[in-house]
């Protein structure tokens, strides 16, 4: 009965690839297995100390940091991310969720992780757009996990993205600034924030520092894909 029901509901809003445009099967989702294939995967999640670690470790105390996919331009990622950022494809972003989610079970130092914590938007960004991406990717991690979100960020500016010019410009181009929302318990003794595409890091730090001002645990990053 359920087959026959997403059979229907694909008839009425048909699932394509989020970057070829290939209708989907029942088993696909969000990409197709033959763009899968060409997705260029890190291997942060078989090595704690890996290269995003090694540039993001000297700025901040931080546990461990992982990207699924090493960001190129022109390349799947970049466009399922488009996808996912801008229009409104929530599919590939819970396939993405569910990817990270696979890889935190094979991953030792995030066995003990208590809450995943998505990276917020500003909220005249996320009215205009009708969800935050970080959330989506969230709910996917949570579904293959069984991992409690935890929104405790919120942000205070609505700058643009930090997406071109060298890498020193864009780390000096504004000022990205978070706000606890609450306190977290003292139960708590790890946490994994989630983003989308970490770039110059500016973004992660800015939510590290806010969180480090009542938190001493251990904090975890993960992402769909990093610039450098």
């Amino acid at each position: 009965m359920r087959k026959i029901s997403n059979i229907l509901l694909n008839c009425w809003f048909p699932r394509v690839c989020s970057s070829c445009n290939r209708s989907l099967t029942i088993q696909e989702e969000g990409l197709c297995f033959y763009c899968q294939q060409y997705l260029h995967v890190t291997n942060h999640f078989h090595r704690k100390n890996n290269v995003l670690y090694l540039q993001l470790g000297y700025r901040m105390n931080i546990h461990s940091v992982q990207s699924l996919y090493f960001f190129q331009p022109k390349s799947i990622e970049q466009r399922a991310i488009h996808e996912l950022k801008y229009k409104k494809n929530m599919q590939v972003g819970n396939f993405f969720g569910k990817e990270i989610g696979k890889r935190i079970a094979s991953a030792p130092w995030l066995q003990d992780v208590d809450f995943i914590v998505p990276i917020p938007i500003h909220i005249n960004k996320e009215r205009e757009r009708g969800y935050n991406q970080a959330q989506v990717l969230c709910e996917g991690i949570s579904a293959e996990t069984k991992l409690p979100i935890l929104k405790i960020l919120s942000k205070r500016t609505s700058g643009k993205g930090a997406t071109k010019g060298n890498r020193m410009e864009r780390m000096n181009s504004r000022k990205i600034d978070f706000q606890l929302q609450g306190s977290i318990p003292s139960s708590i003794q790890h946490l994994l924030i989630v983003d989308d595409v970490i770039t110059t890091g500016a973004t992660l730090e800015s939510a590290f520092n806010e969180i480090r001002k009542q938190f001493n645990g251990k904090i975890s990053v993960v992402s769909i894909a990093h610039t450098f």
